[in-house]
């Protein structure tokens, strides 16, 4: 270990599903589009440092200067993937991901999902931003205290992608759980929200990854 800190901790992702909020990027942020991404990027001003894919779906002019990274069409993973891999080879901790779902392509927005399993899985933390919503993916193998900190009116809602999550526990909630499992074919974590006067909420659970929406 040289014990430099990494060029970049946070890298922006912008795919090519829809995009209707602004997209936050830090100037110290590392911005990557994936293929068709950069019309949002271009459409809002934002000069990335990367552009990754197959350029399939892409066929007009490329900004000069930008470095552009070009993968066959036929390849197995998404551009997207593609895309947060090069931010993690540029030393990226923690990673944004704009136009994530939407478009015309659903089987793309499942993917996505998928990709956030993917990086808990892998240790990477990854958060998609839609509208005013945001998803990411928390392993609780690993950490089994995760603490929400909500605005006012926030609700969130909680989804096992594994078969089970265990030992669930929800406080602070108008809607609370005690030692109760998650299953992945029942919804029981939706469309909950932090009880009156609290502007947080603590879960708890022994094993299992789960999808959290805010």
């Amino acid at each position: 270990m040289t014990g430099r800190e990494p060029a970049h901790r946070l890298c922006i992702v912008i795919a090519g599903g829809d995009v209707n909020e602004q997209i936050i990027h830090p100037e110290e942020a590392l911005v990557v589009c994936a293929d068709c991404g950069y019309r949002y990027a271009r459409a809002q001003g934002i000069r990335p440092d990367a552009i990754v894919g197959d350029f399939d779906s892409w066929t007009e002019e490329l900004p000069e200067g930008v470095e552009l990274v070009q993968h066959p069409p036929e390849k197995d993973d998404t551009d997207t993937w593609l895309a947060i891999e090069y931010g993690k080879a540029q030393g990226c901790e923690e990673f944004m991901i704009f136009g994530a779902f939407g478009g015309e392509r659903i089987d793309h927005a499942v993917a996505n999902l998928q990709l956030l399993h993917r990086m808990a899985a892998e240790g990477m933390n990854g958060r998609c931003c839609y509208r005013k919503q945001s998803m990411f993916v928390h392993d609780f193998s690993r950490r089994h205290e995760l603490k929400l900190s909500l605005g006012e009116r926030a609700g969130f809602s909680l989804f096992s992608l594994t078969d089970v999550c265990t030992d669930v526990s929800i406080e602070n909630a108008k809607y609370p759980l005690s030692h109760a499992e998650l299953r992945n074919h029942c919804p029981l974590g939706v469309s909950n929200e932090a009880a009156e006067g609290c502007d947080h909420v603590v879960i708890t659970a022994s094993t299992g990854m789960m999808l959290v929406v805010i």
